[in-house]
C-alpha cells in the first residue's frame, strides 16, 4: 500500500484515540436514601401490569385499548422516530460528503467594459457556451470529537425520547384507572342513595298510612317526604360524576367522549381486600421510574453538547476534492481535455467572534446545570411520591376499617328506632335521624373505598409501574 493509502486507513484509529473536548459524563450520585420511611421494604413484585390486581377484565380492556389508540403515546411514539432521524443525521456526520453539479451556460462579454476598452482579441466578445459536469467531495476530520459529541447527545436525546414514551405509559395506565374506579365509585354511590330512597320512601308510605290511622301527624309525613326528596336530589349528581368519568375514558382511549356510554353504563362493583404492595428500597426507582431515567439522559445529552459548544472554538480540518468535466462544447464534453480536478485539504478557525462562541459554550454549561437540577428534583419529587401514596393508602384502610364499623352501628341503630317507633316508645324524628345517618355512613364507606383504590393506583403510578413490556 502507498503511504498516502496506510495514512488514510490509520485516520480512524487516530482519532478514535484523541480525547473529545467538553467534560465527560458521570452519572448523578444516589440522593435517594436507604428506605420508605413506611410500607414493605421487600423487593417490589413485577409491576409490568399491575391493574390485573384488581381482577376486572373491563379494566384489563380499557387499558389495552388506551395503549392502542391514545393520541399522547402515539405522539411520543412521533418523538422516538424523530430522535432516531437526529440520530442518524448526526452519524452521517463522519462520512464523506459528496454533491454534484451540472450547469449548461452561454454568455457574451461587454465591449464597452474595463476589459472590452482595453484588451482586443478577435472573438473575445463573441457569444460563448460552457458545459460543466462536477462531483465535489469533503470530509470534516474530527480532531477535536466535536461531531463524537454530537453523536453522542443524539444517542442520549434518542434514550430520553423512549423514556418519555414509558413515562407517558405509566400515566396513562394510571389515569385510565383512576377514571374507570371513579365511575365505579359514583355508579356505587347511586346504589347506596337508590337503596336508601326505597327505604325512605316505605316509610313515608307506612308514615301515610299511619296518619290515616290517627297514629301520625302531618308533621311526621311532611318530614318524611321532605327526606325522601332530598335523597332523590343526590342522583343527578352521581350520574353527572358517572358521565363524566365515561366521557374521560373515552377520550383517553382516542375515541369520542360518548363512544363508550352503552359500554360503561352498567353499574359494577369497586374491588374489595385491597392490601399495599412491596415497594422495595428507594434506589430501585431510579431503574424502575421512567421519567427520572428520561430526567438522567436528557443531562447526558447536554453534558455532551457542551463538548460540542466547544469544538467550535477550535480550527475545523477538512479534506476536500473535486473531478468534473468542462467544455465550451458537449461534442468535447467527454475528451480527456476537458477533465479538472482539485485535491487539498483545508483549515477555518473562527478568529474573532466578539465571544459569541464562547457565551455559546457558557450557555450550555448553564443549561447542564439545570439539567442536573432537575434531575434531582425529578428524583425527590418521585421518592415524595410513593411516600404520600404509601401514607394515604395506610391512612385510608384504618378510616374505611372505622366507617365500615360505623355503617354496621347505623343500620342496627335505624332498625331499633323504627321498631321503637312503631311500638310508640320514640318519635318519627328518631326514625329520621337513623335514616339520615345510615346514609351518610353508606355513602362515606363507598367514598372510602374509592379513595383507598384510588391511593392504590397512585401508589403503582408512582413506583413506575405499567412499562417494563
Amino acid at each position: 500500500m502507498s503511504p498516502r493509502l496506510i495514512s488514510l486507513a490509520a485516520l480512524p484509529a487516530f482519532l478514535a484515540s484523541c480525547r473529545s473536548v467538553g467534560p465527560d459524563y458521570q452519572s448523578p450520585p444516589d440522593i435517594s436514601g436507604p428506605a420508605f420511611s413506611q410500607g414493605d421494604p421487600s423487593p417490589a413484585k413485577d409491576l409490568t401490569r399491575w391493574w390485573h390486581d384488581f381482577k376486572d377484565p373491563k379494566l384489563d380492556s380499557l387499558i389495552t385499548r388506551a395503549f392502542a389508540a391514545n393520541p399522547d403515546l402515539r405522539a411520543a411514539a412521533a418523538r422516538i422516530d424523530e430522535a432516531r432521524a437526529a440520530r442518524r443525521s448526526a452519524s452521517a456526520s463522519f462520512a464523506p460528503q459528496v454533491d454534484g453539479s451540472a450547469s449548461a451556460t452561454r454568455q457574451k462579454l461587454s465591449e464597452n467594459s474595463p476589459t472590452g476598452r482595453n484588451i482586443h482579441i478577435p472573438g473575445l466578445f463573441d457569444p460563448q457556451s460552457q458545459l460543466d459536469l462536477r462531483i465535489d467531495a469533503s470530509w470534516e476530520i474530527d480532531f477535536f470529537g466535536g461531531l463524537r459529541r454530537a453523536s453522542e447527545a443524539a444517542n442520549a436525546s434518542l434514550d430520553a425520547a423512549v423514556e418519555n414514551l414509558r413515562a407517558v405509559k405509566v400515566a396513562l395506565a394510571a389515569e385510565t384507572a383512576a377514571a374507570y374506579f371513579e365511575l365505579r365509585g359514583n355508579q356505587a354511590r347511586r346504589l347506596v342513595a337508590e337503596q336508601n330512597l326505597k327505604s325512605q320512601r316505605d316509610t313515608l308510605t307506612l308514615t301515610s298510612q299511619r296518619l290515616a290511622a290517627g297514629l301520625a301527624t302531618d308533621l311526621d309525613v311532611a318530614r318524611a317526604e321532605q327526606q325522601a326528596e332530598a335523597t332523590a336530589a343526590s342522583l343527578p349528581i352521581f350520574e353527572a360524576g358517572a358521565r363524566r368519568s365515561i366521557y374521560r375514558l373515552g377520550v383517553l382511549l382516542g375515541t369520542t367522549p360518548a363512544d363508550l356510554v352503552p359500554d360503561l353504563t352498567s353499574p359494577k362493583p369497586l374491588p374489595s381486600h385491597l392490601r399495599g404492595v412491596p415497594v422495595g428500597l428507594p434506589s430501585d426507582l431510579l431503574l424502575r421510574r421512567p421519567d427520572i431515567r428520561r430526567a438522567e439522559r436528557e443531562l447526558a445529552a447536554a453534558n455532551a453538547r457542551i463538548g460540542v459548544a466547544v469544538a467550535n472554538l477550535y480550527p475545523r480540518f477538512r479534506l476536500t476534492s473535486a473531478s468534473g468535466l468542462q467544455s465550451v462544447e458537449a461534442s468535447s464534453l467527454f475528451n480527456n481535455q476537458s477533465n479538472l480536478w482539485s485535491l487539498g485539504p483545508s483549515l477555518s478557525w473562527p478568529i474573532f467572534n466578539a465571544g459569541q462562541l464562547r457565551a455559546a459554550a457558557d450557555a450550555q454549561s448553564a443549561n447542564t446545570r439545570a439539567a442536573a437540577a432537575n434531575y434531582e428534583k425529578t428524583v425527590l419529587s418521585a421518592l415524595e411520591d410513593v411516600e404520600s401514596a404509601l401514607v394515604d393508602f395506610g391512612q385510608e384502610q384504618r378510616r374505611l376499617a372505622s366507617l365500615t364499623n360505623s355503617s354496621s352501628a347505623a343500620s342496627r341503630a335505624r332498625n331499633l328506632a323504627r321498631d321503637r317507633h312503631l311500638a310508640g316508645l320514640t318519635g318519627f324524628i328518631d326514625v329520621l335521624e337513623a335514616d339520615r345517618a345510615l346514609l351518610l355512613t353508606e355513602d362515606d364507606c363507598v367514598q372510602s373505598r374509592t379513595q383507598l383504590t384510588l391511593n392504590l393506583v397512585r401508589l403503582y403510578k408512582a413506583l413506575g409501574g405499567g412499562w417494563q413490556d
